[in-house]
């Protein structure tokens, strides 16, 4: 019996699809591949991809949670999303997004645009005086979401460095150890701040949600609910600030074209969004189980079955995205990329995301012109023992 292909793939770029991933997606949409921890079905392919991340048979949480092999940041990502308990996961986190997604309306989030706009100039200010070379992702790409979540959870701007780095340690796959200390410190650190909150209320999200129907909501449920905010909301945009620096580095035409009309900047983020994979793509896969049997194709998925829902390779698919590897500001009509997911766990948080994400690239280069590495590319690391992946470093020169 032939052995199982292994993910993660390597990928010989630190950008892109692992070739090895494009060659399964051409032999077909699904393919048995072995993972750390168990055998999975891996999807390829835009169609399937999306079509599954809508079927409510697929979950979080494992039918067979004895069979699986965790990490503790795994299991903390999963908890956060209520997806810990096979039995409760649809109630809780149906429950989990009629609180939240009327706190992430898309008029909510304009109302914050400028003060995100202001935040973005104020940081290419600090780097256009300073003196090259400097790191892009300490200079802007770091501290800029972090800033967007103080403002959004009403947490004090001068904490969000100690709470940037307790979301690293708590989505770090390699010390389960350290990952739980640092996941305890999130959790005490926004069970205090609610409290405080109690009793001086301000004009932020756990506020409103210590109000929500007079009190109903215990501190441990705002929490819970803050500590997802607090930790899935500006990790993954940190990511894509790097990833769609580089990816613009790798295409100045289109940068050109960019930095000329700012006015196709939600173009390029939609382009960034769908072509932002790192490394071996640990920020583009997408982990469920199924909860009765699905057929894909030919294929059946059987009940308890693992299935890893490959999106950056699905928004690489040809079928669904011609010359899908291209960076191109002028596609005609495209698809809705999957960077957010689809269906029942749609990412709340995605017009924010896009918002930051704008304010970004309609400036970025129209400000420093000259921005270039100022390191080979290849040196650049991507953090392959985190969740969420990422870099620590990007160094650029103007």
């Amino acid at each position: 019996m032939d052995e199982l292909p292994r993910l993660p793939f390597d990928n010989p770029s630190v950008l892109g699809i692992a070739p090895e991933m494009l060659a399964l997606q051409r032999e077909g949409p699904i393919t048995r591949v072995q993972t750390a921890g168990e055998d999975a079905w891996l999807v390829t392919r835009y169609d399937e991809v999306r079509t599954l991340l809508a079927d409510r048979r697929l979950g979080l949480s494992n039918p067979h949670p004895e069979q699986s092999a965790k990490s503790a940041a795994r299991r903390f990502m999963v908890a956060l999303m209520f997806g810990d308990d096979h039995d409760t996961e649809a109630a809780r986190h149906a429950r989990m997004r009629t609180l939240l997604v009327p706190r992430f309306s898309t008029r909510r989030m304009r109302l914050m645009k400028t003060r995100i706009e202001q935040h973005v100039d104020e940081l290419l200010d600090q780097m256009a005086a300073g003196t090259p070379p400097i790191d892009l992702h300490r200079a802007l790409s770091f501290p800029l979401p972090t800033m967007v979540i103080c403002d959004l959870l009403g947490v004090p701007l001068a904490d969000r460095e100690r709470f940037g780095q307790w979301a690293r340690g708590t989505f770090d796959q390699s010390d389960n150890q350290h990952s739980a200390n640092t996941f305890q410190q999130v959790v005490d650190y926004i069970t205090e701040l609610v409290a405080r909150k109690r009793i001086e209320p301000g004009d932020d999200l756990l506020s409103e949600l210590i109000a929500h129907k007079d009190g109903a909501l215990s501190d441990a449920e705002i929490a819970h609910l803050g500590n997802a905010v607090l930790l899935f909301g500006y990790e993954t945009t940190i990511v894509r600030i790097d990833l769609g620096t580089l990816l613009l580095l790798r295409n100045p035409a289109q940068r050109a074209l960019l930095a000329e009309k700012p006015e196709l900047a939600p173009a390029a983020v939609e382009e960034i969004l769908r072509l932002g994979v790192g490394g071996k793509g640990s920020n583009a896969i997408i982990p469920r189980y199924a909860h009765s049997d699905i057929t894909v194709g030919e294929t059946k998925i059987r009940t308890g079955d693992a299935v890893m829902l490959a999106i950056g390779a699905a928004n690489y698919d040809g079928r669904a995205f011609p010359d899908g590897d291209l960076f191109d500001l002028a596609r005609h009509k495209p698809k809705s990329h999957l960077a957010f997911g689809h269906g029942v766990r749609h990412c709340i948080g995605r017009t924010l995301a896009r918002i930051e994400l704008t304010a970004v690239f309609e400036r970025l280069f129209r400000r420093l012109p000259d921005l270039r590495l100022a390191v080979p590319e290849e040196s650049l690391r991507w953090q392959e023992h985190r969740i969420t992946g990422g870099f620590d470093e990007i160094p650029v020169t103007f």
